[in-house]
C-alpha cells in the first residue's frame, strides 16, 4: 500500500496509540467530578494546555479549548466572534481557498446579515496587500486567513496581512492551522485565534482545539455543563487530550528531520511529473512541501484515481471534504484555473511514512495508467 493522502488524515503514532489504550483503561474519570482521581485529570489537562502553549511559543495570554476538531473549532472561532461582537461591527474578510468549514461558515452569517468580502489569491499565490488595504475598514471586526492551503499548498502572507489588522482594533485574525502545524515554521502569536487538529499530525481522530487569547469574547455553539470556561460544555476526553499532547509534541520536537525528507520526495514527484505531458503541475513557488496538486489534461482525474486505487496506491482527486461530490475544486477555480482543470485535479499528500521507494512506484504506476485509460 501507498497511502498519499496525508492531508486528510494521518497514521497515528504509537505512542499516541499507546497512551490512549492506557489512559482510557485506568483514567476514566470525568475531569470535572470533585473526587481526587477527577481532580487529578483536570489539573492534568490544564498541565497539558500548558504544554501547547510553550511549544507553541506563546504566552499566558492565550488559552486552549479542546474541542472535537478543526470543523467545530473553525466554527466556534467565526460564528462565535461574530455574534458575540456584532454590535462592534457586521464586516468579515477571508479567502475564496479556505477550508469548507470555513466557507461554509461565512455563507451561514451572509444570510444573518453580515458582509463577507472573500479575498482572490495573486499569481504568486498570496493574497494582494493592495487589494486587502481597500475592502478593510473600521466596521471589519473579523478576518479568518489560513497560512497554508490544504488543496495547493501555497503558504500566504499572513504577517503582512497582521500588520495591517494592527490599525484596526476591532479586528482579529483567526487562522485555520490544521495544515500548518508540523508542516511549516510558523508564528502563531500572529493570530488571534488559530485552529489545530490531532488527526493531520499522526493522532487520533476526534480531539482538536481553538486557541485563542484569552481577551477575545466568543458566544458558545454548544450549551450544557459549561466546560472549556463556557465555551465548550461537554465532558473533556483526557485519553483524546493526552494523546493529542503525545502528537503535538512529536511533530514539533522532528520537524526539521521530518521537514527534511519531505522536500526531497516532493522534489522528485514535481521533476517527474513535469516530464509527463498529459499533467500540468498546479503548486506555486511558495508552497509546502507536502503537498503536490496537478491536473490531467485529457484524462479524467476520478477514473485514474480509482485506477491508483486499485493498485493499492491511495490519494485523492479534490479535498476530502468534497471528494464524493463531483464538484470541481473551489481552490483552483479561485487560483484562476479552468473548471476543466479543476474537475481533473489530483493531490498528493504525503507524510512521515512516505519514501522515495514509494514515489518512484507511484511514477511508474501513473504513467502505465494514462497510457492504458481513455480520454
Amino acid at each position: 500500500m501507498i497511502y498519499f493522502d496525508n492531508a486528510s488524515s494521518t497514521r497515528p503514532i504509537k505512542e499516541s496509540l499507546d497512551v490512549f489504550y492506557e489512559a482510557s483503561l485506568n483514567s476514566y474519570f470525568n475531569p470535572n467530578s470533585i473526587h481526587a482521581p477527577s481532580m487529578k485529570l483536570f489539573n492534568e489537562i490544564n498541565r497539558i494546555k500548558d504544554n501547547f502553549l510553550r511549544k507553541l511559543k506563546l504566552d499566558s495570554t492565550y488559552e486552549v479549548i479542546f474541542t472535537s476538531g478543526a470543523s467545530e473549532s473553525n466554527n466556534l472561532a467565526v460564528i462565535g466572534y461574530a455574534l458575540k461582537n456584532q454590535n462592534r461591527g457586521k464586516k468579515l474578510i477571508s479567502t475564496k481557498i479556505e477550508h469548507e468549514s470555513i466557507l461554509e461558515v461565512f455563507k451561514y452569517l451572509e444570510t444573518l446579515g453580515f458582509q463577507v468580502t472573500y479575498l482572490d489569491i495573486n499569481e504568486k499565490g498570496e493574497i494582494d496587500i493592495e487589494y486587502f488595504k481597500k475592502v478593510i475598514d473600521k466596521d471589519t471586526i473579523l478576518c479568518s486567513i489560513m497560512p497554508v492551503n490544504n488543496e495547493v499548498g501555497n503558504i500566504l502572507n499572513i504577517k503582512e496581512i497582521k500588520e495591517i489588522i494592527k490599525n484596526y482594533p476591532k479586528c482579529v485574525l483567526h487562522c485555520d492551522a490544521a495544515q500548518t502545524l508540523g508542516k511549516e515554521k510558523f508564528d502563531f502569536s500572529l493570530a488571534d485565534m488559530f485552529t489545530i487538529s490531532a488527526h493531520k499530525i499522526y493522532g487520533i481522530k476526534g480531539i482538536g482545539a481553538l486557541i485563542k487569547k484569552k481577551k477575545i469574547m466568543l458566544k458558545p455553539i454548544i450549551y450544557g455543563g459549561g466546560q472549556e470556561g463556557g465555551l465548550r460544555s461537554g465532558t473533556l476526553d483526557y485519553p483524546a487530550i493526552l494523546s493529542f499532547n503525545t502528537s503535538l509534541n512529536y511533530v514539533i520536537d522532528n520537524f526539521n528531520e521530518i521537514h527534511k525528507k519531505i522536500k526531497v520526495l516532493q522534489g522528485f514527484l514535481l521533476e517527474e511529473l513535469s516530464k509527463i505531458d498529459e499533467v500540468k503541475i498546479n503548486n506555486y513557488q511558495n508552497s509546502t512541501p507536502y503537498i503536490v496538486n496537478f491536473s490531467l489534461k485529457t484524462k479524467k482525474a476520478s477514473v485514474v484515481v480509482e485506477a491508483l486505487s486499485n493498485k493499492e496506491i491511495y490519494c485523492s482527486s479534490v479535498s476530502a471534504c468534497n471528494s464524493k461530490k463531483e464538484s470541481p475544486s473551489h481552490v483552483l477555480l479561485a487560483i484562476g484555473k479552468s473548471e476543466k482543470d479543476a474537475y481533473n485535479s489530483i493531490r498528493l499528500s504525503l507524510g512521515k511514512d512516505n519514501s522515495l521507494e514509494e514515489c518512484e512506484e507511484f511514477i511508474k504506476v501513473f504513467k502505465e495508467i494514462i497510457s492504458s485509460v481513455r480520454g
